[in-house]
């Protein structure tokens, strides 16, 4: 039988996407100020961004 390899990159990229929608539909459950749902929206977004810009960085390094 063949092993089956599993793409591993994707697991954190859904289970972040998890937790995001989880955290967010919390706060919107609480009714908490719009304002501030926005500025955790921003946060998340800025570290997923620089977490992509990691993995562009570790995929190139690891390529040499």
């Amino acid at each position: 039988m063949k092993h089956i390899k599993y793409n591993y990159i994707g697991i954190g990229f859904w289970s972040g996407a998890a937790i995001y929608s989880t955290i967010n539909m919390i706060m919107n459950l609480n009714q908490i100020i719009q304002s501030k749902i926005l500025n955790y929206n921003y946060i998340i977004t800025g570290v997923a961004i620089l977490g992509l810009i990691l993995n562009i960085i570790l995929i190139k390094h690891k390529k040499k």
